[in-house]
Formats: structure tokens, C-alpha cells, sequence
């Protein structure tokens, strides 16, 4: 075996140079990658637990209807939701399960946590006048939005609503 003459070995500059490109090209397309299948991952949860939130959020609903709310004020049928410049929102924990109302002070910032517990997921309840065919029952059109993650605040929050009609 012949040994290489000192001038043979190692790497170029314009090897090092075309490296180096390289890494600085692909480092940033790994940690994009990255931060987008978290992204999905959230997004996957957060469709998951939906199908136990949702219903929770109509069953207080339904509880205020009937006078009888958990966390909310009582309501009549046809009256809109939540009063003007208030925010009817529960906070859920990681696997979907209710934890408590929310300020609107809360909801705007973002929560962490609340009465000891971990809250993940926010779900905001509101109902609006629906505009019906002349004879037909009033309704009212509600929307329940579950929003993650639960700390940022409301305007960066990713959201999956929810609409339903309700007399």
C-alpha cells in the first residue's frame, strides 16, 4: 500500500465550502420537518378528544336550558350565548375530560392550568341568532371551537369548530 503525498490528504477547500452548503441547507429542512409533525400530532389529539368535548359542552348547554348549569349562567330557549363582551369557554384536560370555566382574562392570555389541574385544550361555546324560513321554529346557530394548545394566547390558537342548531 502506497501512502498518499501530504498535498493528497484531506478535504479541499471547496469540498469543506460545498459541505458545509449542504448542512446549511438541510439542518433547517430537518428542524421544519420536525416542528410540522408536532403540528400534527397536536392536531391529531386534539380531533381525538373532540368526540368526548363537544358532547360535554352540549350537555351544558343543555343544563343551562333547563336551569340547571355546572358552570355557566342559566338560559332561556332562543337566547343567545355568551352576553356581549363576555366568553362562555371550559378548559379540558390532555385526554379530554372538563376541568372548569374560564375568565375571558384567561381565555385571552392563555392557561396552563387551572385548580391544580393541566389543561391542554379550550372549548368555546357561543350561539347567534339563525336566520330561518318565515313559520319555521327559531334556532339558534351555535358553534363550539376546541382550541390548542391551551397556554398561547387566543389569537395563535389552532382551532376545530363545531356547528350545530339549537332551539
Amino acid at each position: 500500500m502506497t501512502a498518499f503525498p501530504a498535498t493528497q490528504r484531506g478535504s479541499s477547500l471547496i469540498e469543506t465550502v460545498i459541505a458545509m452548503g449542504v448542512l446549511a441547507v438541510a439542518i433547517p429542512l430537518v428542524f421544519g420537518t420536525l416542528a410540522e409533525s408536532g403540528k400534527s400530532g397536536m392536531s391529531s389529539e386534539a380531533e381525538t378528544r373532540s368526540t368526548w368535548m363537544v358532547p360535554a359542552c352540549m350537555d351544558e348547554i343543555r343544563a343551562s336550558r333547563e336551569g340547571r348549569p355546572r358552570y355557566f349562567t342559566p338560559t332561556a330557549a332562543a337566547q343567545v350565548f355568551p352576553p356581549n363582551g363576555d366568553v362562555w369557554a371550559l378548559a379540558f384536560s390532555a385526554e379530554g375530560k372538563p376541568v372548569g370555566k374560564i375568565s375571558k382574562a384567561a381565555y385571552d392570555k392563555g392557561i396552563k392550568e387551572l385548580d391544580g389541574q393541566a389543561v391542554r385544550y379550550i372549548a368555546s361555546l357561543s350561539a347567534a341568532e339563525d336566520l330561518m324560513e318565515s313559520g319555521a321554529a327559531p334556532m339558534l346557530r351555535t358553534r363550539i371551537s376546541v382550541e390548542y394548545p391551551a397556554a398561547s394566547p387566543a389569537a395563535k390558537r389552532r382551532k376545530l369548530d363545531f356547528h350545530t342548531r339549537i332551539p
